[in-house]
């Protein structure tokens, strides 16, 4: 066995993954935490996906918003995102409730959004959910975000919390990057107004 594979490998057991060690569903080709092929001995673990939310992390979801940009800026299509955060609420509620409020918040967004919006997670503070919105106009966006604040709203009331949206639209044709749009979707949720950028 190659020594790299001592030190990466953390369990034997046929139910976990070989790269993180996390649990494997029976019969999985691919591990649900990290990523790997669990049949390929010298796979590395991708990562790309939050193990709290299930959602995308940063290290995947800020390269889409990145060739959805592009893709919006070389078709002249246009783009939506949306940025959801949880509103602080004063109590003291520890870390294991806001991992539950923002495990509640990825399962309402992902039940939310169509097939080929791409939601994920931003590692700041507090943690965000980033939806990527392809082909979205104004309206779309507006409406995509107004169905995930509800969504998430509801699922947060049996904890007594609530979560505040950001939305930017990207008008066809600009290009941008997407610090810029993030920063802008973060501007959005803390004024409550929609950005439009490029026009």
């Amino acid at each position: 066995m190659p020594l790299g594979n001592i030190f990466r490998r953390r369990s034997p057991d046929a139910g976990s993954c070989p790269g993180c060690g996390g649990p494997l569903p029976p019969g999985a080709t691919f591990c649900p935490s990290c990523g790997i092929r669990v049949d390929e001995p010298d796979a590395q673990p991708l990562y790309i996906v939050d193990r709290t939310t299930g959602l995308f992390n940063e290290r995947f979801i800020r390269p889409v918003l990145e060739d959805e940009l592009s893709r919006a800026h070389r078709y002249g299509r246009p783009l939506g995102v949306v940025l959801v955060e949880p509103v602080p609420d004063g109590r003291a509620a520890g870390p294991e409730a806001d991992e539950e409020a923002l495990r509640m918040m990825g399962a309402a967004v992902a039940a939310t959004l169509r097939e080929v919006d791409t939601p994920g997670v931003l590692s700041q503070h507090p943690p965000a959910l980033l939806a990527v919105l392809p082909e979205t106009d104004v309206a779309g966006t507006a409406h995509a975000a107004n169905r995930v604040l509800e969504a998430i709203n509801a699922s947060l009331a049996t904890r007594g919390r609530r979560a505040a949206v950001g939305i930017v639209w990207i008008h066809p044709g600009q290009r941008l990057r997407a610090d810029a749009v993030i920063e802008a979707a973060s501007r959005s949720l803390h004024t409550g107004r929609p950005e439009l950028l490029g026009r």
